[in-house]
């Protein structure tokens, strides 16, 4: 099935392409009016010629192709075929009275924009193929996690730093080896003996007497295949020196290293953070020249993974290696495979983490990672209802809604005090409400009101008294909630704040959302509410 919804799906994006590079051609030659008027119906058969090449050379049937090379080809062929049946036609029996410019135009137009698309489609379906099981990506997510939680705004004075979780040694439920079996003589010796400060942060936050060298791994590898074949639950402790970002599936990986571990067990790692990194370029480059550098190792690193068709570029140009990673990405991803932070420290200029594991990894296909997230809340009557959001936090934070709790205080109302897992450019639509518009769209879909109630998760809305959980089902949620027009402090006073509003709304409908709907705005224009 899903193969022939992609098979139809490049069928209808080849007619596109053919019918922009006709325009685009149109364009940038003079007299653009009356070459469409001119050309438009021999566009019909020469569109019809080239799509007819495409499905008699299997251009639109991916699963077939083996590789992006055989795309290429695959891809040519077919052009090539049409181009000859077109000019043949043009040139021997004389059918169509083409302008060689506009029909040479068009063809390379459309022959270098498939290219570019179909084999990023082709990359791009077969990492999510690859990744389905353990993580896949998508434009719109779909987690569990997420959706199921209530994610109040987060509007921060402090910079993104991540919290360590504790300062106490963590010693392993496991017995206490012998002096000649311990590991901590042969890491001290042989295995850190170049790298003291690494040695100490390790010597300071684990109890390394009771890890036995016997059941340790030390490597330095971003091989998959050198832990493949580990036995389960074998090791107490595990280090990697490689880099993580070089990891080519790092959930796939995380997971693996989650198995050979015992429970309790403890995995070492470290990784470049994009703060790290853009440090490193704008001390490589000069300030100047380091920022433009940056720039463009964002936009490579951090948005084309998360596009359609980019994305497939990305890992077919990179291999997934030398990733532009977070360090809330990373720490998102270490506790949605199970692990715990005991503790980090950056070194060197790269980030360390102490990791414990404590339980399985999460079977969610689909963590938080594109453009756009939903969210699962109650509407009207108890119908459940989809919100979408653009996403303005950074990957995987959804798995650290324990450690965040863990880490930060909480201030008046009940958000938290700091949240580092809102991005640095989230913070700034979030400021602007452009995190909200995708909402219009449950608006226009009626299941939304302008103004009403806030739409809760399922969690949140058991947390309610019951006559009002009933009065709440009577009515629609909103876009602007009554919050804004009585700004309630605690969640007894956003209760009555509600119950409020559900009441007078059920007496006079448009003259409270009238009411409401004003002195919400003023608040936040004015006074500058903020939600909690």
């Amino acid at each position: 099935m899903k193969n022939k919804i992609a098979k139809y799906s490049l069928f209808v994006i080849d007619v596109a392409i053919v019918v922009f590079a006709f325009l685009f051609v149109a364009k940038i030659r003079t007299g653009t009016r009356v070459i469409i008027a001119n050309y438009w119906r021999s566009l019909i058969p020469f569109t019809l010629i080239w799509i007819g090449s495409g499905i008699w050379g299997l251009k639109y049937t991916l699963r077939t192709v083996a590789n992006g090379g055989e795309m290429v080809k695959r891809v040519l062929k077919c052009d090539v075929v049409a181009a000859t049946f077109v000019f043949g036609l043009m040139y021997i029996f004389r059918q169509f009275h083409y302008s060689r410019g506009i029909v040479l135009g068009t063809m390379l137009g459309t022959v270098a924009i498939e290219l570019f698309v179909f084999v990023g489609v082709f990359y791009a379906l077969r990492f999510h193929k690859e990744n389905q099981a353990f993580a896949s990506t998508r434009l719109v997510t779909r987690s569990k996690a997420l959706e199921e939680s209530q994610s109040p705004k987060f509007f921060l004075d402090s910079s993104n730093a991540v919290p360590a979780i504790s300062h106490e040694s963590y010693s392993p439920p496991y017995s206490l080896c012998g002096p000649e079996d311990s590991i901590l003589m042969p890491l001290w010796q042989k295995y850190l003996s170049g790298d003291q400060a690494l040695f100490d942060f390790l010597n300071d936050y684990l109890d390394l007497t009771r890890f036995c060298k016997s059941q340790t791994l030390v490597l330095n590898s971003e091989t998959y295949f050198n832990i493949q074949n580990e036995p389960e639950a074998s090791r107490q402790i595990f280090i990697n020196l490689h880099r993580v970002n070089d990891l080519r599936r790092f959930n796939y990986y995380l997971i693996r290293v989650n198995e050979l571990l015992q429970d309790g067990g403890v995995f070492i790692c470290h990784g470049q953070t994009i703060s790290q990194r853009r440090n490193e370029l704008l001390q490589r480059y000069t300030p100047y020249l380091g920022i433009f550098i940056y720039g463009w190792d964002f936009i490579f690193k951090r948005v084309f993974p998360k596009l359609p068709i980019l994305q497939g570029w990305y890992f077919a140009m990179t291999k997934g290696r030398a990733r532009a990673l977070s360090e809330t990405e990373m720490l998102g991803r270490f506790y949605f495979c199970g692990f715990d932070l005991i503790h980090k420290r950056e070194i060197d200029g790269l980030m360390h983490f102490i990791l414990k594991k404590s339980r399985e990894p999460r079977t969610d296909p689909n963590p938080t990672y594109g453009p756009f997230i939903r969210l699962k809340r109650l509407g009207k009557d108890g119908r459940v209802i989809y919100v979408k959001k653009f996403r303005t936090m950074h990957p995987y934070s959804e798995y650290l809604q324990e450690y965040v709790y863990h880490t930060n205080d909480l201030q008046e109302g009940g958000k938290f005090k700091d949240d580092f897992r809102v991005t640095s450019w989230g913070k700034v639509m979030r400021a602007l409400w452009i995190d909200e518009l995708p909402q219009f769209l449950n608006f226009f879909k009626g299941e939304l009101a302008l103004v009403g109630v806030r739409a809760l998760s399922e969690h949140y809305f058991s947390l309610y008294p019951a006559d009002m959980q009933e009065l709440r089902l009577k009515v629609k949620p909103g876009l602007l909630p009554p919050f804004y027009a009585d700004m309630p402090s605690t969640f007894d006073e956003i209760v009555e704040s509600e119950r409020r509003y559900i009441l007078s709304k059920m007496e006079k409908p448009f003259r409270t959302d009238w009411r409401y709907f004003w002195k919400g705005v003023w608040n936040i224009l004015v006074k500058r509410a903020r939600s909690k």
